[in-house]
């Protein structure tokens, strides 16, 4: 009986910065700080359709943007009411 061993893919080899021009320079510029505030985004967002629905009655482009940006008024108005 004999016994095989498979050989490990190293892919983390001890290298911090990408090979590339592009990548290294995304990793450079990368906003860290603000990348892990998603959770509170989605918070807003499950708020806002919770108050005021999910679907917007509008049908232009126009039209749709104008009622966004009402939406979006009207749900800070009641948060501002709603702590006042």
């Amino acid at each position: 009986m004999s016994l095989d061993i498979i050989a490990l893919n190293h892919r983390n080899t001890g290298r911090r910065w990408p090979k590339t021009p592009y990548r290294r320079a995304l990793r450079q510029r990368f906003p860290r700080v603000l990348y892990h505030q998603r959770g509170h985004i989605e918070s807003g967002f499950s708020q806002h359709k919770r108050c005021l629905g999910s679907a917007l009655t509008a049908r232009g482009h126009q039209a749709q943007r104008r009622e966004l940006i009402l939406r979006v008024l009207t749900h800070n108005l009641m948060l501002l009411a709603a702590t006042a």
